[in-house]
Protein backbone atom coordinates (compact mmCIF):
# COMPACT_ATOMS: atom_id res chain seq x y z
CA UNK A 1 0.00 0.00 0.00
CA UNK A 2 1.44 3.38 -1.04
CA UNK A 3 1.73 6.22 1.43
CA UNK A 4 -0.45 9.23 0.74
CA UNK A 5 1.48 12.44 0.19
CA UNK A 6 0.85 15.24 2.62
CA UNK A 7 -0.37 18.43 1.07
CA UNK A 8 2.00 21.35 1.43
CA UNK A 9 0.43 24.33 3.18
CA UNK A 10 -0.14 27.25 0.87
CA UNK A 11 1.84 30.39 1.40
CA UNK A 12 -0.01 32.79 3.67
CA UNK A 13 -1.38 35.83 1.94
CA UNK A 14 -1.12 39.10 3.76
CA UNK A 15 -4.24 41.15 4.28
CA UNK A 16 -3.92 44.50 2.56
CA UNK A 17 -5.30 47.72 3.98
CA UNK A 18 -7.74 48.00 1.06
CA UNK A 19 -9.15 44.50 1.69
CA UNK A 20 -9.53 45.24 5.39
CA UNK A 21 -11.25 48.59 4.86
CA UNK A 22 -13.74 47.18 2.32
CA UNK A 23 -14.56 44.31 4.69
CA UNK A 24 -15.19 46.78 7.51
CA UNK A 25 -17.34 48.89 5.17
CA UNK A 26 -19.48 45.88 4.22
CA UNK A 27 -19.84 44.67 7.82
CA UNK A 28 -20.90 48.12 9.03
CA UNK A 29 -23.45 48.50 6.27
CA UNK A 30 -24.99 45.08 6.93
CA UNK A 31 -25.21 45.93 10.65
CA UNK A 32 -27.06 49.17 9.84
CA UNK A 33 -29.50 47.33 7.56
CA UNK A 34 -30.07 44.69 10.25
CA UNK A 35 -30.80 47.42 12.79
CA UNK A 36 -33.32 49.07 10.44
CA UNK A 37 -35.00 45.73 9.65
CA UNK A 38 -35.50 45.05 13.36
CA UNK A 39 -37.25 48.43 13.78
CA UNK A 40 -39.85 47.82 11.05
CA UNK A 41 -42.80 45.67 12.21
CA UNK A 42 -44.09 44.78 8.69
CA UNK A 43 -40.90 42.91 7.75
CA UNK A 44 -40.70 39.14 8.16
CA UNK A 45 -38.64 36.13 7.01
CA UNK A 46 -35.28 37.91 7.10
CA UNK A 47 -32.25 35.99 5.78
CA UNK A 48 -28.67 37.21 5.51
CA UNK A 49 -26.64 35.31 2.92
CA UNK A 50 -22.93 36.01 2.49
CA UNK A 51 -21.77 35.62 -1.11
CA UNK A 52 -18.37 35.96 -2.72
CA UNK A 53 -17.45 39.68 -2.60
CA UNK A 54 -20.71 40.80 -1.05
CA UNK A 55 -23.94 40.03 0.77
CA UNK A 56 -27.57 39.31 -0.08
CA UNK A 57 -30.34 40.19 2.37
CA UNK A 58 -33.76 38.62 1.74
CA UNK A 59 -36.99 39.64 3.49
CA UNK A 60 -40.76 39.91 3.02
CA UNK A 61 -42.45 43.30 3.29
CA UNK A 62 -46.25 43.27 3.23
CA UNK A 63 -46.34 40.11 1.11
CA UNK A 64 -43.67 41.22 -1.37
CA UNK A 65 -40.36 39.41 -1.65
CA UNK A 66 -37.49 41.87 -1.35
CA UNK A 67 -33.76 41.48 -1.74
CA UNK A 68 -30.89 43.84 -1.04
CA UNK A 69 -27.83 42.81 -3.04
CA UNK A 70 -24.49 44.28 -1.97
CA UNK A 71 -21.71 43.41 -4.42
CA UNK A 72 -18.17 44.65 -4.73
CA UNK A 73 -17.76 47.22 -7.48
CA UNK A 74 -15.24 45.85 -9.98
CA UNK A 75 -14.11 49.16 -11.40
CA UNK A 76 -14.32 51.57 -8.47
CA UNK A 77 -13.65 51.30 -4.75
CA UNK A 78 -16.61 50.35 -2.62
CA UNK A 79 -19.80 48.39 -3.19
CA UNK A 80 -22.88 48.55 -5.38
CA UNK A 81 -26.16 48.29 -3.45
CA UNK A 82 -29.32 47.24 -5.28
CA UNK A 83 -32.84 46.70 -3.98
CA UNK A 84 -35.09 44.30 -5.84
CA UNK A 85 -38.81 43.87 -5.12
CA UNK A 86 -40.48 40.78 -6.61
CA UNK A 87 -37.53 40.45 -8.98
CA UNK A 88 -37.61 44.01 -10.33
CA UNK A 89 -34.88 46.53 -9.57
CA UNK A 90 -36.23 49.44 -7.54
CA UNK A 91 -33.07 51.20 -6.39
CA UNK A 92 -29.35 51.27 -7.07
CA UNK A 93 -26.73 53.11 -4.99
CA UNK A 94 -22.99 53.22 -4.54
CA UNK A 95 -21.45 52.61 -1.11
CA UNK A 96 -17.99 54.13 -0.86
CA UNK A 97 -17.56 55.24 2.76
CA UNK A 98 -19.07 55.09 6.23
CA UNK A 99 -20.72 58.45 5.57
CA UNK A 100 -23.03 56.78 3.02
CA UNK A 101 -24.62 54.33 5.51
CA UNK A 102 -27.49 56.48 6.73
CA UNK A 103 -28.30 57.96 3.32
CA UNK A 104 -28.47 54.58 1.58
CA UNK A 105 -30.40 52.86 4.38
CA UNK A 106 -32.93 55.73 4.32
CA UNK A 107 -33.35 55.29 0.55
CA UNK A 108 -33.70 51.51 0.84
CA UNK A 109 -36.54 51.75 3.33
CA UNK A 110 -38.26 54.83 1.90
CA UNK A 111 -37.35 57.30 4.61
CA UNK A 112 -36.45 60.70 3.24
CA UNK A 113 -33.35 62.32 4.73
Amino acid sequence: MAKAKKAEPNAKKELTYEDYSTAVLLTGFVANVKNELSKTPDISDVRFVPVLDGYHIFYNFKGKECRIAVTKNKYLKGYKVRKLVDGFKKLSCSLKSKDDYEKIVAKLFGKAK
